[in-house]
């Protein structure tokens, strides 16, 4: 169990469909043997996709045994250290694997140049986007496989493909309102997104930002929750406060539960009509979040991009590393393009996961290792091939 185990276990209406009906479905199949049942099918899943992601490479890459070897054990750390991912009622339980696969498909796209892998990791995607939103970012990814091979053969093939990839968000939000119409009664997309989009912007946002805004209520909650923030010192214009405290990434990250489940939200719910039930509540909380979020970005959006960019380097450990990562990511785009290298194409494709995931967290969220996780092999992959690469030319 952990703070969000129960939001998952009783279906609450802040959490994306896939996980809960997940656990759902085995408690109604193991009853008693529910949590045991658990832990043995996310362990299963886990090493399926891992299994399934390894022999793709084993297939098409070319890898030494040696290298497969290395990248089976680091895909499989996070179940065994840390994160522990079959012992746990955390949405990453399922993601992880379904990410796996779903990365499995489109590396067999791009490795035999056919679509067919791509239109089989579809539903996969579907599944994972209901199971964490943290996903939408395969989207883009996966026009951007289409777009490379018409760019290959001067030819836009599957143009159906195509515009399945540009409805996917439409596609993705129909389904999450639906099954919060079904299970919940509010054909509402999950509301959960407002309160992420402003809490970086209430962190950098000035006293009297308020005035930006129109209706009585906006105001009324703005300085609310403006003042309960400085009485806490959870915003960068009141650190001088705080003697040792003047990291904003610091204090922003440690804090962020606080700044946003803890502050945000009461407040934004003691604000609603008291005889709404407590899902109408936040329904109401997150359109108000929603609508207060843009206004204020804009309106303090140096600092906001400078936290931003905080965020995100945090995310690799340090500007180096995600330095790093940037100058692969260019160095493989240019390669690709000049020499239609597979290693090169195998090397953007991973760098694009590893950077777009990243940069949609940051747009909300605080860079946890719960959320970046997904990619912690990537690096690792990319030194594998070019040692391999080296080696190949080498004995040729």
């Amino acid at each position: 169990m952990s703070n969000d185990s129960e939001g998952y276990l009783n279906m609450y209406i802040n959490r994306s469909a896939t996980y809960p009906l997940f656990l759902s479905i085995l408690r109604f199949i193991f009853g008693s043997l529910f949590s045991i049942a658990t832990i043995i099918i996310q362990y299963i899943l886990g090493v399926a996709a891992i299994h399934y992601f390894i022999s793709t490479l084993k297939k098409h890459a070319n890898l030494d045994v040696i290298w497969l070897m290395l990248l089976n054990l680091i895909l499989l750390v996070p179940y065994l250290y840390n994160h522990k991912l079959a012992n746990v009622f955390l949405s990453e339980a399922l993601a992880y694997p379904l990410y796996l696969f779903t990365i499995g498909f489109f590396l067999k796209g791009i490795f035999t140049s056919t679509v067919k892998p791509i239109v089989m990791a579809l539903p996969i995607l579907l599944v994972l986007i209901q199971t964490r939103s943290q996903f939408l970012f395969l989207i883009p990814i996966g026009i951007g496989i289409l777009l490379w091979f018409w760019y290959e053969t001067k030819t836009l093939k599957h143009k159906w493909l195509l515009a399945v990839f540009i409805l996917f968000p439409i596609i993705t939000t129909i389904t999450d309102k639906t099954y919060h119409k079904i299970v919940h009664h509010h054909f509402v997309s999950t509301p959960w997104t407002g309160i992420h989009l402003l809490t970086p912007a209430f962190f950098v946002a000035d006293k009297d930002d308020y005035t930006i805004y129109e209706s009585k209520t906006e105001q009324d909650f703005y300085k609310q929750t403006y003042s309960e923030l400085a009485k806490k010192h959870l915003n960068i214009h009141e650190f001088d406060t705080i003697p040792d405290h003047t990291d904003e990434l610091a204090v922003y990250v440690e804090h962020y539960a606080e700044i946003a489940n803890h502050t945000i939200l009461p407040i934004g719910l003691q604000l609603t009509d008291a005889l709404k039930t407590h899902d109408e509540k936040l329904i109401e909380v997150d359109q108000l979040t929603k609508s207060m979020s843009v206004p204020l970005v804009l309106n303090n959006f140096k600092p906001w991009l400078k936290l931003y960019f905080k965020n995100f380097t945090y995310a690799f450990g340090n500007a180096k590393y995600a330095l790093l990562l940037v100058i692969i990511l260019i160095f493989s785009a240019i390669k690709s393009i000049t020499t239609k290298d597979m290693t090169y194409k195998i090397i953007l494709f991973i760098s694009l996961l590893s950077i777009l995931n990243v940069a949609l967290i940051s747009l909300g969220m605080h860079t946890l290792k719960r959320f970046t996780f997904n990619n912690d092999w990537v690096l690792f992959l990319i030194v594998f091939i070019l040692i391999q690469a080296k080696t190949n030319k080498t004995t040729s």
